[in-house]
């Protein structure tokens, strides 16, 4: 269905010109300097008390575009983020590690280098990197500008990366068994991006991702199985597999913990456990074990969370909904264009949310990216359900809605009836589900956030 927009805007643009002479203020908490001159602030010192001293890590933060990508459109970190960010990579992934294999295991094969990005890192296929490891001495950690310390999603969704990309240093140091990359032989591709999570658990994989390559199965195995915890991962294999595919899972985590003890003599369960310990001790997942609150309690304009946020390749939809997403990819990927996985529904107003979608334009040079926005009217009833009435959107969600006809996402929002509450979860993570009045069974779900 194709919506138009029954309330025209006037947009009023004002072209504030700036003096090229006028300099940067350096007392700015974010602003970001290259020049080595400087003095040490105190987050240098911290940084190089808490890495390099101990052990050889050089924490890069100021803006050096020689360490990305040239061919990528990305922004510096803000200096606020680095300490946060820093602070839980130190706390979980370094100090477990050291615990449990010692100071010299992290010493020997860690990264010498991290390099903070404010940005993701988007690729052709309209998927993006969260992280990468070159050569083993370096780790480029990408959106630390979104970064929350206190948000359960948010940490283990960058200590995953961490751990992914550690995992690719510690394999090839030493080769994992190969008897691994026969279990699921013949059903790696590189169109993994359009796998939904469902469908790559039924086939015996931890995730869409782990769907690339053999190297990226076991790497996936690795820090799902570390940032889930024994609770979390139990629940996806009890609830998101066959039991076919639950078997061929088990087979690959045994083959994780042999390694681990075989080639590095690290008891992998340990682990898990520590690295649980210091998530729990950061950012416990909100209310576990608890009663939750109505949705509606901390989701809105003023609450705790003003988001909703939806994400294709993290999080087992439905394929009802996954189909939704294929069919509006494809009509983008006709014009040359690529939709993002991730999109959100974020408050605006006390009763007007925002459904924002993301799209590239992979062959432009440097790439163009972006955002698309519906409006809606939020309408509470009495009985508990919610309407979400559409009446706008900006001149990119005009495009994709009215000329590309990529509107079956929108179609699920737009001028329907919802049940939104809780999801039952299998992991540690809450999920709030939006259930269509007229077809519950059609639902999607996302994570509470900003």
């Amino acid at each position: 269905m194709r919506y138009r927009n029954s309330i025209f805007l006037v947009l009023f643009l004002f072209i504030v010109s700036c003096n090229k002479a006028d300099k940067l203020d350096p007392s700015r908490a974010d602003y970001v300097t290259n020049d080595q001159t400087n003095p040490p602030t105190e987050l240098d010192t911290w940084l190089y008390n808490s890495f390099t001293l101990p052990y050889n890590i050089q924490v890069k933060y100021r803006w050096d575009a020689s360490e990305t990508p040239i061919s990528k459109i990305l922004v510096p970190p803000a200096p606020t983020k680095v300490l946060p960010v820093m602070d839980v990579v130190k706390k979980v992934w370094i100090d477990p590690y050291v615990s449990i294999a010692g100071e010299n295991f992290i010493k020997k094969y860690c990264p010498k280098q991290f390099v903070l990005t404010g940005s993701a890192s988007y690729n052709p296929d309209g998927t993006f990197t969260l992280g990468t490891a070159e050569g083993g001495r370096k780790i480029v950690l990408y959106v630390v500008n979104d970064f929350v310390k206190t948000d359960h999603y948010s940490v283990t969704e960058m200590i995953h990366t961490i751990e992914h990309e550690f995992a690719h240093i510690l394999h090839q140091n030493i080769s994992y068994p190969g008897e691994f990359k026969e279990l699921t032989t013949g059903l790696y591709t590189p169109n993994w991006g359009f796998v939904s999570l469902s469908q790559a658990r039924a086939q015996g994989f931890i995730t869409s991702y782990a769907m690339l390559s053999p190297d990226e199965d076991f790497v996936e195995m690795i820090s799902m199985m570390l940032v889930e915890g024994k609770k979390g991962y139990e629940g996806i294999l009890d609830c998101q597999t066959t039991a076919a595919s639950r078997q061929i899972l088990r087979k690959k985590e045994e083959l994780v913990v042999r390694y681990f003890r075989e080639a590095y003599n690290i008891d992998f369960y340990q682990l898990q456990t520590k690295v649980q310990e210091a998530i729990q001790a950061i950012a416990p997942p909100e209310n576990e074990g608890e009663e939750l609150p109505p949705v509606f309690d901390i989701w809105g304009l003023d609450k705790q969370n003003k988001a909703i946020r939806f994400d294709l390749t993290t999080m087992n939809e439905p394929a009802s909904f996954v189909s939704r997403y294929t069919y509006d990819n494809a009509r983008l990927h006709a014009v040359g264009l690529n939709l993002d996985y991730s999109f959100k529904l974020v408050y605006i107003g006390e009763e007007e949310v925002a459904l924002k979608l993301y799209y590239s334009k992979p062959d432009s040079e440097p790439r163009e990216y972006f955002e698309a926005t519906f409006y809606f009217f939020v309408t509470k009833k009495p009985n508990g359900t919610v309407t979400l009435e559409f009446y706008n959107s900006d001149e990119n969600g005009a495009y994709l809605n009215e000329q590309l006809g990529a509107n079956d996402i929108l179609d699920f929002f737009a001028n329907q009836t919802f049940t939104i509450n809780w999801l039952p979860s299998c992991g540690t993570t809450q999920y709030v589900g939006f259930y269509p009045v007229k077809s519950p069974g059609n639902y999607c779900f996302g994570v509470p956030g900003n």
